[in-house]
């Protein structure tokens, strides 16, 4: 009787709950639609691919086209590396690699031009090229990029009128621009190449607009010929002539203030221009000539010497969403992949170390935020077009204070009736509570209201409404839209369900066919057919026409673990723990510390893989490749407390892509050195140091030096800063985990 009691009690305080869930509403019924405007800017490939531009969304071959751009500097990563890293860019849904070119990397002293090794952009882009990934160069003349002088020779930063149409600076850097146009002839999209976009100067808030005007002339003339002309945003230009695209940026985590900031407004929807000002202040032109669009969309943040912090995966994913929820057309990431400075040419009070906290890091290593990232980049490339076209529908009463946690943040994107609704519960640096939420979406012929849910703290939704699929129509569901398949007359929407919440949805009745759902709890008003998953979290559904929709829900942690690709000719998705870099004609997988690997593929009886027989499921076919276990063959030496030698085995195993050394210590910073000179550097902020040492192993030893504390540093954690006064500078824990690898080829 007891156990009863408790349990009825139970009940109730859950029914209570969700009957106390706040009921939201927003006015998503038609309105004056913004005037679409053509602008100058259009290419096309010998294939015939066209690329072109509006005020509203960039189009490919006349489509809207959502692209994702992602920022690997060639200069920073070694080039021997460069085409894994470019894969892996690729694999995480990624389609533009965005690079600078910076200046004093390539003429060093004056009048000597160097275009080799790991300074060969040519190799890069046709690298970029060979795996079907289009670039978008940033050419300065000054670009800044936490380079010294911002990427100017020590003559240029020493030149009075740098930065202006001052005739000395402006006959130098007509010298960079005709060196860029040689090195990248035959690249660019009208020749075949990747190159479709060029973005000249950064960040000119302060000069002359004719500057941008002249930039572009000198590059024209030197055979530099994208698609695509842009600018940042908080740049002085002549927005009349329309002459180049002013593409935004925003940063979660700021390594230029304290600390790494405080709270930003980046987390409330909103105006586009009222963000827009509040983070970069003035605006230069007018925000309905052009299409929204990031360049520096912050995927991490360099720490300087004074200033650490740890950039959280589910804010760096929550910023994004939170972008594209208020009309972003085009995502472009700073940085999306780390890399290592060029000794000397760093900013002064920043590492060798350009690791940034970025989704790949500075090692190739993919950190959390990649497969946060991934599963909106996968969203984005499979529901991109029908994104791009759809107006942004603000509530009534918008959330305008940053460290409100009480109020729902929300918006609406849509058009003709259909689209998306963009929850956030996230908010850099301000811990948010879980909400129970009900949102009802005001249509012109209807009104959508979702089912009261739970959206939990540091977690974001997106959620569709009367999405067509098929000749069915989806009223709406309660989970996340990941990727939509169509192979022959069967549709598939693989959705990501939201923490804590068992996915419900519901079809307009009058357009499927079918009348049974096993698994799914069924209840029919108001023309509609609603569904509660139960058991089962796979459902297929017949439309009017014979067509057959195929709806998968994944968790969350399968989600982070999905891969979009091509198997067979066919959609496919492949779910596994491993890091999967993928190919046309082989997929390679690689994880930490685990010599055995475990796949999920869909759709089933795919037998995707020569000479690999699957275990088929209801939903998913399995695959475990078993490899041989290896103890790295490292030895690790203390001469003293702040001192470690670490001696590298000369070569490892096929199945061992790399040994990953973690270091775990308290102090300042770390240095590593090779052969007496130091290679690159970790400044501490409470999370381990890991290594790729593939990169080390040919000369056999490296060291590591650890630097004492300094009582000026912020942004780390009180209680490490008292550990570290406590017990002084020291390694706790230093060791070596092999990354193992194994390679799927793809069958035919």
């Amino acid at each position: 009787m007891f156990k009863l009691k408790l349990i009825l009690a139970a009940l109730c305080m859950c029914l209570a709950y969700i009957a106390n869930a706040q009921v939201y509403e927003i006015d998503a019924s038609t309105k004056a639609v913004k005037e679409k405007i053509v602008l100058p800017f259009k290419g096309q490939n010998p294939a015939g691919v066209t690329l072109s531009v509006n005020n509203k969304y960039f189009e490919k071959n006349g489509k809207p086209w959502f692209p994702v751009m992602g920022e690997l500097h060639y200069n920073r990563v070694l080039p021997q590396q460069w085409e894994k890293e470019i894969i892996k860019m690729k694999s995480g849904g990624v389609s533009i690699v965005a690079t600078y070119v910076f200046w004093n990397e390539h003429e060093n002293p004056k009048g000597v031009w160097d275009w080799k090794n790991n300074r060969d952009i040519r190799r890069f882009v046709e690298l970029c090229a060979r795996h079907n990934m289009l670039v978008w160069l940033r050419i300065g003349p000054w670009s800044h990029g936490e380079q010294l002088n911002g990427g100017f020779p020590d003559w240029i930063q020493k030149m009075k009128g740098h930065r202006s149409n001052n005739p000395e600076y402006i006959a130098e850097s007509v010298k960079l621009f005709q060196q860029i146009g040689l090195q990248t002839k035959g690249l660019y999209f009208k020749d075949g190449g990747p190159i479709i976009g060029t973005q000249l100067e950064n960040e000119y808030a302060s000069g002359q607009a004719g500057h941008i005007t002249k930039l572009k002339e000198m590059a024209l003339a030197a055979n530099i010929t994208p698609v695509f002309w842009s600018i940042t945003a908080n740049t002085i230009f002549d927005d009349k002539k329309m002459e180049v695209i002013p593409l935004q940026g925003a940063y979660a985590y700021r390594g230029w203030e304290r600390a790494g900031g405080k709270p930003t407004k980046d987390f409330l929807y909103g105006n586009d221009q009222w963000i827009m000002t509040d983070a970069l202040g003035k605006v230069f032109y007018d925000v309905n000539m052009f299409p929204k669009g990031m360049c520096e969309q912050g995927a991490g943040s360099q720490m300087t010497f004074s200033n650490r912090f740890i950039v959280k995966p589910e804010v760096i994913e929550a910023h994004v969403q939170n972008q594209v929820g208020r009309g972003m057309n085009l995502m472009g990431y700073y940085m999306f992949h780390g890399g290592t400075q060029t000794p000397g040419l760093e900013e002064p009070g920043h590492p060798f170390s350009y690791d940034f906290q970025a989704p790949i890091d500075e090692f190739g290593l993919l950190r959390p935020s990649y497969k946060y990232l991934k599963i909106l980049h996968t969203f984005i490339n499979d529901f991109g077009t029908d994104l791009a076209a759809m107006q942004v529908f603000e509530a009534e009463n918008p959330v305008r204070n940053e460290l409100d946690t009480t109020n729902l943040r929300y918006i609406v994107r849509a058009n003709n009736g259909s689209g998306f609704l963009f929850m956030g519960n996230t908010q850099v640096r301000v811990n948010m509570p879980d909400k129970k939420v009900s949102v009802k979406v005001k249509l012109d012929q209807e009104t959508i209201t979702f089912p009261s849910l739970l959206l939990q703290g540091q977690t974001t939704a997106i959620l569709p409404f009367n999405m067509k699929v098929g000749t069915s129509l989806i009223k709406y569901v309660t989970a996340q839209p990941l990727a939509r398949f169509v192979n022959g007359k069967t549709t598939t929407i693989i959705f990501q369900e939201l923490p804590g919440v068992n996915p419900q949805l519901a079809f307009d009745a009058a357009s499927i066919a079918s009348k049974s759902f096993e698994g799914w709890a069924t209840e029919k008003s108001g023309g509609m057919v609603q569904l509660k998953a139960g058991n089962n979290k796979a459902l297929i559904v017949k439309d009017k026409a014979g067509n057959t929709i195929s709806l998968v829900f994944l968790s969350r942690k399968q989600a982070e673990n999905s891969w979009r690709l091509k198997l067979k000719g066919q959609d496919a998705l492949i779910v596994s723990d491993a890091d999967v870099l993928i190919e046309d004609s082989k997929v390679t997988l690689q994880q930490l510390g685990n010599e055995n690997f475990n796949v999920q593929v869909y759709p089933k009886s795919l037998n995707a893989f020569t000479g690999l027989k699957p275990q088929a499921g209801k939903v998913f076919d399995s695959y475990t490749i078993k490899t041989a276990t290896y103890v790295p063959k490292v030895t690790i030496a203390y001469p003293e407390k702040v001192n470690a030698m670490v001696q590298l085995p000369k070569s490892l195993p096929a199945n061992v892509a790399s040994l990953i050394l973690n270091v775990n210590y308290l102090g300042g910073s770390a240095l590593l050195f090779q052969n007496g000179k130091h290679i690159t550097d970790n400044l501490y902020n409470g999370t381990t140091w890991n290594i790729g040492l593939e990169r080390f192993m040919k000369g056999e030893e490296i060291a590591i030096k650890l630097q004492d504390w300094n009582n000026k540093i912020t942004g780390v954690a009180p209680s490490l800063v008292k550990e570290i006064s406590e017990k002084g500078t020291m390694f706790k824990n230093v060791k070596a985990v092999p990354q193992y690898q194994t390679i799927l080829n793809v069958a035919k």
